[in-house]
């Protein structure tokens, strides 16, 4: 019973839609990468066999696996800006959603990053995060 009582916290806590439209939009975004990859395509047209066929069904799940995964980012971030300001919810989900995007592209495209990138996030994070707690202190003096 505290599992239900502990997931039904986090779910109502208002971080977690970002956290889901994040995971969601970055999802989207390697399912439509992998629908368009076509460099394990079989060029002879005059051939098709079932792995051909079934390299095309593949692409279409992808794809639809990306118009859900945008379904469920664009609900997500709109619940986030039923909570917070529409500065306040794009720059939360941008923080995170670039995060998760240069993760999946290392696991699932194996892109290399080099250690002036991780500088440059280091430095984007940082920017952030002043930009967050100028906006919570905005809306905390607007509320007074």
């Amino acid at each position: 019973m505290k599992v239900k009582k502990w997931i039904k916290k986090i779910y109502n806590s208002n971080h977690i839609h970002s956290f889901i439209s994040s995971i969601s939009g970055t999802l989207a975004s390697v399912f439509f990468k992998k629908s368009l990859d076509f460099s394990t395509f079989i060029y002879d047209i005059d051939i098709i066999t079932t792995s051909f066929i079934r390299h095309i069904m593949i692409r279409i799940i992808y794809f639809f696996l990306f118009i859900l995964c945008n379904i469920i980012m664009i609900k997500h971030y709109v619940l986030l800006m039923k909570h917070y300001s529409a500065f306040y919810a794009t720059v939360l989900n941008f923080s995170l959603n670039f995060f998760l995007s240069a993760l999946c592209g290392i696991i699932f495209f194996h892109e290399k990053r080099k250690l002036l990138w991780f500088f440059g996030v280091m430095l984007i994070i940082c920017g952030l995060i002043f930009i967050l707690k100028d906006t919570i202190n905005e809306e905390k003096i607007k509320n007074k």
